[in-house]
């Protein structure tokens, strides 16, 4: 007992947080739902607050200002500048116009905070350390740990990591942990098809990326289905294309195929009419106010009325679109009249209602449209251009060193980026924890 404690001791300040860095990625597994839903600081957060505050004493102490600047590179330390001056500008421009700041308003942005602070953390700690990108990355692979609900899903009934006919995991949100299995489908799936020398170990692989699409299915996520569809076809393409042949391209092909259609065959039959009925069946909805509403028709002067809190108001949406599509009108149609954006606000005080009566959670439902109604125009340039920053330093890796993790980095930031526009994920932790480590390798 004494040799551990002066071996932990004897570690030093920037090792201490290193791995306090892999033990909040490895807490996200027991995330229970949202920081700005449940009002309550999660492991993570409360994890990532201690090495902050490590972190600036540390670079304090030792005068490490320097070394923590320029761990980031010059453009990725603009567009971020950018990213939350427009952030905070929009902000300020919601105050000018007399809407209210909430307290989900002040969660919200602290989420953000959170988000970017362990996307600097790791560029930071990783910085010419390749160990602890690897240790980062296969800590993200833990939720692979749920497929064994696949095979017993009354224990997911019964753990409760799975309601109301979707699988939810441990966060209580079937959109949430389908972005989560997004990373260990692709993976798995990458090591399948570069497994050449055990047939056991890539039959392995085989098994755990399709057990894992057949966790997918069960979600019922349209969003990521349609992220895991264009980013197995991607992972295809990257690596037949290396050394090409028709061979190659075909087994491959194959190969990717078989994983997905296995994965579908082992989703019951309930989850397969759920997902089918989910597809192909729209919806309408209308967007009620908190108080008694009005009728009218979504026009600027409408959403000028709810946003100032003018008047209280029903919009009728029309009902041939899809119900997403109709809330990214909404949004829009404001966006229109205030391209510099209006801050961590994208609920305003309206609530969505679609035509059963069932209350839909506002916001954009699209990352891109919350991150430029957060921070209009500047803050959107900003963000993406960080994301195709990261996607062009993985594609100018593979082109060196044509390997595993660098394929399966690149594959996934695809996957989530698709992902991310079919809901409010600018504070989704692992898209920036895949964002740090794509710029970091």
């Amino acid at each position: 007992m004494k040799k551990i404690i002066e071996k932990i001791k004897s570690l030093s300040s920037e090792t201490i947080n290193k791995n306090l860095i892999f033990i909040a990625i490895l807490f996200l597994l027991f995330r229970i739902g949202n920081f700005t839903i449940g009002y309550i600081p999660k492991p993570f957060e409360l994890i990532v607050l201690i090495i902050v505050l490590l972190t600036i004493i540390d670079v304090l102490k030792n005068n490490k200002i320097k070394e923590f600047f320029f761990s980031i590179p010059k453009n990725i330390r603009i567009a971020l500048i950018c990213l939350v001056f427009s952030v905070l500008f929009g902000w300020a421009v919601s105050i000018l116009k007399g809407i209210p700041t909430t307290f989900n308003m002040i969660l919200e942005f602290g989420s953000f905070v959170f988000s970017l602070s362990i996307f600097l953390l790791i560029l930071f700690y990783t910085k010419n350390d390749k160990i602890y990108i690897k240790k980062y990355f296969y800590a993200l692979l833990i939720p692979i740990i749920y497929v064994i609900f696949v095979i017993f899903p009354e224990l997911a009934y019964l753990l409760k990591t799975a309601l109301e006919g979707h699988f939810v995991g441990f966060t209580t949100n079937p959109n949430i942990i389908s972005k989560v299995l997004l990373i260990p489908i692709i993976f798995f799936s990458v090591k399948t098809l570069f497994e050449e020398k055990n047939k056991w170990f890539k039959l392995g692989y085989f098994a755990l990326a399709s057990l894992s699409v057949s966790l997918l299915f069960w979600t019922s996520s349209r969003g990521a289905i349609l992220s895991l569809i264009l980013g197995m076809i991607f992972i295809w393409l990257i690596f037949s294309f290396n050394h090409f042949n028709w061979g190659k391209l075909l087994k491959s092909g194959v190969t990717i195929f078989l994983i997905c259609l296995l994965g579908f065959i082992l989703t019951s039959k309930g989850v397969k009419e759920g997902v089918a009925n989910r597809i192909f069946n729209t919806k309408i909805i209308d967007i009620q106010t908190k108080n008694k509403p009005i009728i009218k028709i979504v026009d600027n002067k409408t959403i000028t009325e709810i946003l100032n809190n003018k008047e209280s108001v029903l919009i009728k949406l029309d009902s041939a679109n899809e119900i997403r599509l109709q809330i990214w009108s909404f949004y829009l149609r404001y966006l229109s009249m205030n391209p510099f954006g209006v801050g961590p606000n994208t609920h305003m005080n309206f609530n969505f209602i679609d035509n059963n009566g069932y209350y839909i959670r506002t916001g954009p439902h699209n990352t891109y449209i919350q991150i430029l109604f957060w921070g209009g125009i500047v803050g959107l340039f900003s963000f993406i251009y960080i994301l195709f920053f990261a996607l062009k330093n993985l594609k100018i890796k593979l082109q060196s060193n044509f390997n595993i993790l660098t394929i399966s980095l690149m594959a996934i930031l695809f996957s989530l980026s698709i992902s991310i526009t079919f809901d409010d994920s600018l504070s989704f932790y692992w898209f920036y924890i895949i964002l740090a480590l794509s710029l970091a390798i």
